[in-house]
């Protein structure tokens, strides 16, 4: 099946923006789960990123295009806040200690963000995401999934309500502490009642 650019740039642009929302998560959490998942998503972009170029190298056949240029100015630009993403993520995964004022004003928010897997024995596991009201019945809000198609990480953003939640899904969701919480038992196995 022959790829669609169109679908690649969009994946690069969604990657690469979900990366940085993810890695300012990670610092303000203090997230190493989270900061992972950057570094897993930073591996994918740079395979997009390659596959574009192969596309536009085979298309140009030595032609000069400015259509060619924006393109490459986008999947370059999309690298760029993708390896910010991937340096602030590092500084989480090694542990580096967050400026005061950052640790003074996440004391008195409640927000969070979770990764998770879901496990086979999950109940979230087969089920849709609007039968499932997982934002009434927990409070955390799903904005991305990481599923494995074929050896390929493939992400969801932001999820439909007919968005299927597969066994070995990684859910990246925000919310209260407490929903979050409840959401990661739910994806893991541990409670088996929303």
């Amino acid at each position: 099946m022959a790829e669609n650019v169109k679908d690649l740039i969009e994946e690069a642009k969604n990657l690469s923006e979900l990366m940085l929302d993810l890695s300012y998560s990670a610092v303000l959490f203090e997230s190493k789960d989270i900061a992972k998942e950057v570094i897993i998503s930073y591996d994918r972009l740079k395979e997009l990123q390659e596959r574009l170029y192969m596309h536009l190298f085979a298309a140009s056949r030595g032609k000069f295009s400015r259509k060619f240029v924006s393109i490459i100015d986008l999947i370059e630009n999309a690298e760029r806040v993708a390896v910010a993403a991937k340096n602030m993520s590092e500084l989480v995964l090694e542990g580096r200690e967050m400026h005061p004022v950052i640790k003074s004003a996440l004391k008195g928010s409640d927000e969070t963000m979770v990764r998770t897997q879901v496990s086979g024995n999950s109940v979230l596991a087969g089920q849709v995401i609007g039968d499932l009201k997982i934002r009434t019945q927990t409070g955390a809000q799903i904005i991305a999934i990481r599923r494995d198609e074929g050896g390929r990480s493939k992400w969801v953003f932001s999820p439909k309500k007919d968005t299927v939640i597969v066994g070995n899904d990684v859910i990246i969701a925000v919310g209260p502490k407490q929903a979050c919480d409840k959401l990661r038992k739910l994806a893991e196995g541990v409670l088996k009642k929303l």
